[in-house]
């Protein structure tokens, strides 16, 4: 990449910063400001302050994403894909100046993600979930303790659905 595009983006990334920090000066001060009112008022105040808390978290995210290609820049890796090394289409970093990957290695990398059976995951402490619709376990790599204490917990519902639908009579 020529020195002409890399302070390009120097600009461009400088100037994202500066506007990212100008906007959470602001937001903090207007949260300081939305103390006062009834009952109603402070609800709904309430729920501007969660809301704004949530999208400032997301601009802190950016902002570190920000700086990263910043310190990219600075040591003259900008434009080179983290995965395979190549150098990042300028048609790609036009598009999404942050991207840290070619368009194949991000490709790839989503065409990976597509291939998570069951995205959710339990909130305990077993690996495996049972998907009630259908019956079927779902386990996780590294998983095998938990497929017979799941199947007998599958066994168990097959049972309690035939003794719903009248099939086991006592």
């Amino acid at each position: 990449m020529n020195t002409t595009d890399l302070k390009h983006f120097e600009i461009l990334f400088e100037t994202m910063k500066d506007q990212l920090m100008t906007k959470a000066r602001l937001e903090s001060d207007e949260l300081e400001v939305l103390k006062n009112g009834d009952i109603i008022d402070q609800t709904t105040n309430e729920r501007d302050a969660q809301i704004s808390l949530k999208l400032q978290g997301r601009d802190r995210f950016f902002l570190k994403k920000v700086d990263h290609a910043l310190e990219k820049i600075s040591c003259g890796s900008f434009g080179e894909c983290e995965e395979c090394g190549e150098d990042i289409s300028m048609k790609r970093l036009l598009a999404r100046p942050i991207a840290t990957q070619c368009i194949h290695c991000k490709e790839e990398q989503e065409r990976e993600e597509g291939q998570v059976l069951y995205s959710k995951r339990s909130h305990t402490n077993g690996k495996g979930i049972l998907n009630a619709n259908s019956g079927n376990i779902v386990t996780f790599p590294g998983d095998n303790s938990q497929i017979e204490k799941n199947a007998s917990v599958v066994n168990l519902n097959k049972f309690a659905r035939k003794f719903e639908e009248g099939a086991l009579s006592s």
